[in-house]
């Protein structure tokens, strides 16, 4: 089972920052993986719509990866970040990435599947969000 470790780094009352670190094992891809579920924060907030993302800082080596907001039916897909370099990515300026999945049937679940996650691949991400 690949390694993905998810350390919260502020749960404040308008933003949220996680910061997750990627190893492979070799046994595959992630896919759908929760990288942030609005009821764990605290306090939880209900499972709609709820996260805008202002800004990523990722370090991927060897792998691609999409980021994709839950929803029921299909998934959201909101961002792709390809592997072998360092970025920092603003959304603020445009007011954030939202999800825009269906306030029925979207969970406000951010998540993550990665393309060519192979064994000693490894990785970094760190996800501001505003929650909404």
């Amino acid at each position: 089972m690949p390694q993905l470790t998810l350390t919260t780094l502020a749960d404040g009352p308008r933003n949220a920052i996680t910061h997750a670190s990627f190893l492979s094992d070799g046994s595959g891809d992630l896919v759908d993986v929760d990288l942030i579920n609005p009821m764990d924060f605290n306090p939880p907030m209900p499972p709609r719509p709820a996260l805008n993302i202002y800004r990523l800082w990722y370090d991927f080596t060897g792998f691609d990866a999409r980021l994709e907001f839950d929803y029921l039916s299909s998934d959201t897909p909101i961002w792709t970040m390809s592997g072998g370099r360092s970025n920092q990515i603003d959304f603020e300026m445009i007011g954030g990435l939202t999800d825009r999945s269906n306030e029925l049937d979207g969970s406000g679940k951010l998540q993550i599947t990665t393309s060519g996650f192979d064994a000693g691949d490894f990785g970094t991400l760190i996800i501001w969000a505003r929650k909404s």
